[in-house]
C-alpha cells in the first residue's frame, strides 16, 4: 500500500508482518488417532487436496470432555476443522518438536486466503483465562453448557461453546493463533493459495513427490516452513519457472516456445 494513501478496513493490515492475509491448514500423523483412515501427515494432505475438503473430526473446547451421552447431533457440532493465523514465515515454529502437545503437526498444509474461509463462517477460536483463579468467565460458559443441557440442546446460545478454549497455567494454546469451522470445509481448487512441504531430506519422499507433481499440474505453489519472504519470492519464481517447463512439455512438446 502506498505511503500517501489512507488505510482502509480492507487495507489496514496489508503492511504488517505480524497479521497474515492467510490461514493455513496443517496436518499430522493420525495413524494412532483413527483404526480407519489415519495416514502420515504427507498422506493426510494428499488426500485433502485431493478430495478438496477438510474434515471437522473431533472436538478441541472447553467442555471437550463432558460430551460423552450427548445427541449425537449435537456431538457433531463439535467436532471442528482447525487452522493458524501464524504468518507464513512463522509457520516452522508450530511445526517444530513441541514437549505437551498431544497432536505434533508435520511441516505439510494447505493455505488459503483469509477471506475463503470468512464467508463460510470460520471464526476464531475463543480463549477463556483463568490464570490465578479467574473463574468468572469459566463459570459462565460452564452455565451455558448446563443450561444447554436443561433445555435439550434447543436454546441455539449453546452453538458459540465448540469455538472455546480453555487458557490457564496448565494449558493455554493461544500462542496457536487458531480459527475454527464446526463443519467440514470444502473448497475449490483455484481457492488454494500454497501448499507447505518440507524441505529437502524428509523421511516421506514417496508422497513428497506426489505432492510435488500435483502442485505442478495444477500450478499451486509450495513453500517450506521457515523460509523467510525473500526465500519465499526467490523459489517461488524458480517453481513458477519449473512448472511452465512442465507444462509446455504436456501442451506442446515438439513446438519451440520462446523462453
Amino acid at each position: 500500500m502506498a505511503k500517501d494513501m489512507a488505510a482502509t478496513r480492507d487495507t489496514i493490515t496489508l503492511d504488517r508482518d505480524d497479521i497474515s492475509r492467510f490461514v493455513v491448514h496443517l496436518t499430522r500423523d493420525d495413524t494412532k488417532s483413527f483404526t480407519e483412515g489415519g495416514g502420515t501427515g504427507a498422506q493426510n494432505l494428499l488426500k485433502i487436496i485431493e478430495g478438496r475438503q477438510i474434515g471437522a473430526y473431533l472436538p478441541h473446547c472447553l467442555h471437550e470432555k463432558r460430551l460423552k451421552g450427548v445427541p449425537e447431533h449435537v456431538a457433531d457440532s463439535f467436532k471442528v476443522a482447525c487452522f493458524t493465523e501464524v504468518p507464513l514465515s512463522q509457520i516452522h515454529l508450530l511445526t517444530q518438536k513441541i514437549y505437551g502437545v498431544a497432536y505434533q503437526r508435520e511441516p505439510y498444509g494447505v493455505v488459503f486466503d483469509k477471506k475463503a474461509l470468512l464467508v463460510v463462517g470460520a471464526q476464531p477460536a475463543i480463549y477463556v483465562n483463568s490464570y490465578s483463579g479467574n473463574r468468572g468467565l469459566r463459570e459462565a460458559f460452564d452455565s451455558l453448557f448446563d443450561r444447554a443441557i436443561e433445555t435439550n440442546w434447543s436454546d441455539p446460545s449453546w452453538g458459540i461453546l465448540p469455538f472455546v478454549n480453555a487458557m490457564h497455567e496448565g494449558y493455554d494454546f493461544t500462542w496457536e493463533r487458531e480459527w475454527r469451522m464446526n463443519t467440514a470445509f470444502s473448497f475449490l481448487r483455484s481457492q488454494i493459495v500454497a501448499l507447505i512441504l518440507p524441505g529437502n531430506g524428509s523421511e516421506d519422499e514417496e508422497d513428497d513427490e506426489k505432492l510435488r507433481n500435483w502442485a505442478i499440474e495444477y500450478a499451486v505453489p509450495c513453500i517450506s516452513p521457515g523460509w523467510t519472504y525473500e526465500m519465499i519470492i526467490s523459489e517461488l519464481s524458480k517453481q513458477q519457472r519449473k512448472t511452465r517447463k512442465e507444462l509446455r512439455a504436456k501442451l506442446a512438446p515438439t513446438a519451440k516456445i520462446p523462453n
